[in-house]
């Protein structure tokens, strides 16, 4: 790994962890009050968070080196929890809407395209790890988008931008067109994050040539 790239590694865990830790404990600590677990006021939520995110600190501190070494090693496992993880946090963060999403399954792209390459796989066993992880961000993507998008339908102003795109003025978008309209977009999410993911991932693999 180039000292360049190794930079960045190490800035993206340095940045990741702490952040991971301080949304979790955040999430774990509302959830624990909403449910009624726990009894903390609102305004101490944020003891959990900060709790977490100084632990995401000290972590970066004891082993980012070592981390930074074993970065394309990760387990598989623990690659994909971290996957759904960010991407609930992305949802959330846009407010529901993919472009979080989108460049979260790019990001997943390079770093299978970087451990393949630094693995010396094959064309043949790159080409099956870039499909296999497109396809799963593909349908995490367009699986978190599908609730969102029939939920939205009942908003007045959504129902209003689909009747203008599609250009008459007593469009249904309720029932089973407006769920059918919502399918169609998820379906278009989903090839978009597949060739997203893809294209990465390939470009990754083989910097500076032209991507099949």
């Amino acid at each position: 790994m180039s000292r360049a790239e190794s930079t960045i590694v190490g800035l993206f865990i340095g940045i990741i962890c702490p952040s991971s830790l301080f949304v979790l404990f955040w999430w774990v600590a509302a959830a624990l009050t909403i449910y009624g677990v726990f009894s903390i006021p609102e305004s101490r939520i944020a003891a959990p968070a900060f709790t977490g995110l100084g632990l995401g600190i000290l972590l970066d501190i004891l082993g980012l080196k070592n981390w930074i070494t074993r970065f394309y090693c990760l387990d598989v496992k623990l690659a994909v929890l971290a996957y759904l993880f960010w991407s609930a946090v992305a949802v959330a963060f846009f407010m529901g809407l993919p472009f979080g999403n989108i460049a979260l399954g790019t990001l997943a792209g390079l770093y299978v395209g970087r451990k393949q390459y630094y693995a010396g796989a094959s064309r043949d066993l790159f080409a099956r790890s870039a499909r296999n992880v497109s396809i799963f961000t593909a349908l995490v993507t367009s699986a978190e988008a599908l609730p969102i998008g029939v939920l939205a339908l009942g908003e007045q102003s959504v129902a209003a931008a689909l009747r203008a795109v599609a250009g008459l003025d007593q469009f249904v978008t309720t029932g089973l067109m407006g769920v059918g309209l919502v399918g169609v977009g998820c379906l278009a999410l989903m090839a978009v994050q597949f060739w997203c993911t893809r294209t990465a991932a390939t470009l990754a693999f083989r910097p500076g040539k032209k991507v099949a």
